[in-house]
């Protein structure tokens, strides 16, 4: 880098004026390599879908465990059958830890050759829509490592979640208040960790 040191008149009339960059431009064979490798990338991305597809087995993707499809909560392997209403034993466990909600939406997606279930979603609210709730019950990959209820809640306090892991198992509790009125936290947390789970 090169200093010029004006006077106190400035630039005098034999001064060439500084460059605005001092990057170079980039070679036009170094710029169709940079796009090469982007579409061998992607070529080798679209390959290996293809073969593993082929196999039967998504291969590059089989290593993140299960592999969901953007089709919904079930892995992409799996042909599930979706029913409007979480199982009858999920439901229970609602019933008995929120009295005064009313549902309003759910559903439980499973396999419908084995009937191994995947996620079961229950919505619900009070009266006059002072809380909404969302109770999920989600079976995730990796190791079976179990934590009890946690509480995240942001400071203005009209929202909270509440997780736990249990097994293969990620249950949460969505709650939220727009007008500030009192969020059933303790029953969200005996919810997550006492709700029994699907086989």
């Amino acid at each position: 880098m090169t200093f010029i040191e004006l006077g106190p008149d400035g630039p005098g009339s034999d001064d060439e004026p500084l460059a605005r960059g001092t990057r170079r431009p980039v070679p036009d064979w170094l710029a169709r390599l940079r796009k090469s490798r982007y579409l061998a990338l992607l070529v080798g991305l679209i390959g290996g879908l293809l073969a593993g597809d082929a196999a039967g087995t998504p291969a590059v993707l089989a290593s993140a465990g299960l592999v969901y499809a953007d089709r919904g909560h079930c892995p992409i392997t799996v042909d599930c059958a979706v029913v409007g209403r979480p199982r009858q034993d999920f439901w229970d466990s609602y019933n008995r830890l929120f009295e005064g909600t009313t549902p309003v939406g759910g559903n439980l997606w499973y396999a419908s050759d084995t009937g191994t279930v995947y996620y079961q979603e229950l919505d619900v609210t009070t009266k006059g829509s002072d809380i909404t709730i969302t109770l999920k019950q989600q079976r995730i990959s990796g190791p079976p490592v179990s934590f009890g209820a946690t509480v995240d809640r942001p400071p203005r306090r009209t929202r909270a979640l509440v997780t736990a892991r249990r097994g293969p198992w990620l249950l949460t509790a969505a709650l939220f208040s727009p007008g500030g009125a009192r969020l059933p936290i303790t029953a969200a947390m005996q919810w997550v960790e006492s709700a029994p789970l699907p086989g």
